[in-house]
């Protein structure tokens, strides 16, 4: 079997953003434990956190973030070895068994190995935050046998799409030649459209069971608030998230005028006036069309994406990629989209930076839309309780936050919603 020799610019070029990425993340990773690290209680929250909560929050931020410390530094040092060593290694064994000719048999197997190369380390990992981390702070609810039962639900459903997607991609590459990016990009919106009904209706309900909400005040005060904006809601659910964790939840799905609200059975002890405030907000979310916007935002990205790939797939960039990262002179489609999936990802982590910002003015948007309806005061209330329950950091760093937070820092929140009424009462 052949040993991958790995070298070239686009080596070079991919090590030093991904190790200079690597380490900013650890100096903000740094900075926001130092802030973790304190025992005052900020000025914004003074007199209205009790001290031993803002300690114990602390205390579980602080223990997320020693931990991540050890499992980025092992995933930075491994993903290199994966990447530059056995990634390359395994696909040269693939085409050692089923011959360079079989690009749909060769794809399949190299991605079931790799399914299974990086188990080792993930495994461990995520027992670890699961029944130590998590355990310790009170959130892990789920046991040793149920992380398994769904590890190996994933693992099925992994290879049941694999099976079916990996070979549609393969033969929409082929068959349409260097035209193939507008074929490629209609299928996917396809596949967007009919997994947003497929993930809530088939595979969440293999994970966790849905039930008709059963506090017969509350769905009545929902439906109402539903009629009030105008929101076609079908069905009303709450769902068992408490059998995994302590951490609670409340969204929205469905097309057109079919939707449905999902509240987590861990926030169905707030007061009524809290979740109606906390779900008003969800559906500023769809008053203002953000989900909407969000799916025409990555649309039009997969289209650039797929463009790209377009002029990359058949030139000499991709024999000079796959040269480069150890895989020889293949042409197989799916290693140049890894390996040009690779190459994006400054610019990928630049639009990744962009939509965490536009979340956070969504996040105010839609907080400004529950004010609107009355509910400023029972949301302030709402989310300070959840971030309470949920130890949620209550003392972020400015950096960290910025590049990290899809959500603002509640502090952040709760100061806009103040100021939105402070305005209201002026009108007034």
């Amino acid at each position: 079997m052949v040993i991958p020799t790995v070298r070239g610019p686009y080596v070079w070029a991919f090590l030093a953003f991904s190790s200079v990425l690597h380490l900013l993340e650890q100096y903000l990773e740094w900075r926001q434990l130092q802030k973790n690290s304190e025992t005052a209680v900020p000025e914004e929250f003074k007199g209205v956190v009790d001290e031993a909560k803002f300690l114990e929050s602390q205390a579980y931020q602080k223990d997320k973030r020693l931990f991540g410390f050890i499992r980025d530094w092992i995933s930075f040092f491994f993903d290199k070895v994966q990447l530059f060593l056995l990634t390359p290694l395994l696909w040269h064994y693939a085409v050692s068994v089923f011959g360079e000719e079989a690009e749909y048999s060769c794809t399949l197997f190299w991605l079931f190995l790799m399914q299974w190369v990086e188990k080792p380390i993930s495994i461990p990992i995520s027992l670890y935050s699961n029944f130590v981390v998590e355990e310790r702070h009170g959130f892990n609810k789920m046991t040793v046998k149920l992380f398994f039962t769904d590890l190996i639900k994933s693992e099925l459903l992994a290879y049941v799409f694999g099976l079916l997607l990996v070979p549609m991609l393969i033969w929409i590459v082929r068959y349409f030649g260097e035209g193939f990016y507008l074929y490629l990009w209609g299928a996917v919106q396809c596949l967007i459209l009919a997994f947003m009904w497929i993930y809530p209706n088939l595979i969440q309900p293999l994970f966790n069971e849905f039930r008709q909400l059963q506090d017969a005040d509350l769905k009545a005060k929902i439906e109402a608030l539903a009629a009030e904006v105008n929101f076609p809601l079908t069905k009303l659910f709450e769902i068992d998230g408490s059998k995994r964790s302590g951490h609670s939840n409340a969204y929205f799905f469905g097309f057109w005028k079919y939707k449905r609200i999902v509240l987590y059975d861990t926030l169905l002890h707030l007061k009524h006036d809290d979740i109606l405030a906390i779900l008003c907000h969800e559906l500023g979310h769809w008053k203002f069309g953000h989900t909407l916007m969000n799916l025409i935002i990555a649309s039009v990205h997969i289209f650039v994406i797929f463009w790209l790939f377009n002029l990359v797939m058949y030139s000499q960039i991709s024999k000079q990629m796959t040269r480069e990262f150890g895989y020889g002179e293949t042409d197989a489609v799916m290693v140049s989209l890894t390996l040009f999936m690779l190459l994006l990802s400054p610019s990928e982590q630049v639009m990744s930076l962009l939509m965490t910002m536009r979340s956070r003015a969504n996040e105010f948007q839609a907080d400004s839309f529950a004010a609107k309806m009355g509910r400023s005061e029972p949301l302030q209330s709402g989310l300070f309780q959840i971030h309470e329950e949920n130890k949620g950091d209550l003392n972020p760093d400015p950096w960290y936050s910025w590049y990290h937070f899809s959500h603002p820092p509640l502090v952040e929140r709760l100061r806009a919603l103040r100021a939105l009424d402070s305005e209201s009462k002026k009108d007034t």
